[in-house]
């Protein structure tokens, strides 16, 4: 039985947790924003709750889970890393910042730990990393949600962005971290190009990917239901949340 750390408490927080007792986990420590430990402490499933990364690492969580977003990754995942926990995050585009980048590594160093990177929304990315070994891969990523997915301010319809996956992981933090994950299992986040667009009519999140290299040529298309409370994430993350937490804390991992 394991005893999970999560960063955040927000919609993909509050749709994990139901599933975390099939995943042997016996114990969920909550790290909540200032002044929301009562709140998160609150939820089902949720054993104690604080609001300092150095508390977190004093309860002793053997597994940690980032869900709150690139500047949470960024203040919080080197600590845990440096501690010797495990961490799986969700905000894949927090690693566009090359400091992020290094700290991070630097961290996961020094405690003997690891960063995973799960594949969230998207699918096929051991395919398409194992094509990126082949040399010459080109990869072009398209991710379509609906204008409410957007930030405020966006167009209604057709393409809000066009521009390498590390430009797009900065301009749209909550929508992105798709194509940096894309990005960092093929040629990297300046050599895959990205679209990303606003369509009325989708119904979800679709995910469109298609690469080229010396081992041969992949395409794939994923749509996903929203995540309940945050049409700008999938459903999917956080089923892919679970899988990664069940990779690491049973006996085979797939």
């Amino acid at each position: 039985m394991t005893h999970l750390a999560l960063i955040g408490q927000g919609a993909i927080v509050r749709a994990l947790l139901p599933a975390l007792p099939g995943l042997c986990v016996e114990r969920v420590s909550v790290l909540a924003r200032p002044g929301r430990a009562a709140a998160a402490r609150a939820l089902p499933g949720v054993s104690e709750a604080v609001e300092d990364v150095d508390a977190l690492i004093a309860l002793g969580p053997a597994l940690a889970v980032e869900a709150a977003g690139q500047q949470a990754l960024a203040e919080h995942g080197p600590a845990l890393l440096a501690a010797g926990i495990p961490l799986i995050a969700a905000s894949v585009g927090a690693l566009a910042e090359p400091e992020t980048e290094a700290r991070l590594r630097a961290a996961a160093r020094r405690g003997g730990s690891r960063l995973h990177l799960p594949s969230g929304a998207i699918g096929g990315l051991d395919a398409l990393g194992a094509l990126a070994g082949s040399g010459g891969v080109t990869l072009e990523y398209q991710g379509t949600k609906p204008p409410r997915a957007w930030p405020p301010g966006s167009p209604e319809g057709g393409e809000i962005f066009a521009g390498s996956a590390r430009e797009a992981a900065r301009a749209f933090p909550k929508n992105a971290n798709v194509a940096a994950a894309v990005a960092l299992a093929g040629p990297g986040l300046d050599a895959t190009r990205v679209h990303l667009l606003a369509d009325p009519e989708a119904r979800g999140n679709r995910h469109h990917w298609r690469a080229e290299g010396a081992a041969g040529r992949i395409e794939m298309t994923i749509e996903s239901t929203p995540a309940p409370g945050n049409a700008a994430t999938s459903l999917l993350t956080v089923h892919s949340l679970a899988r990664s937490i069940r990779n690491l804390t049973g006996e085979i991992a797939l």
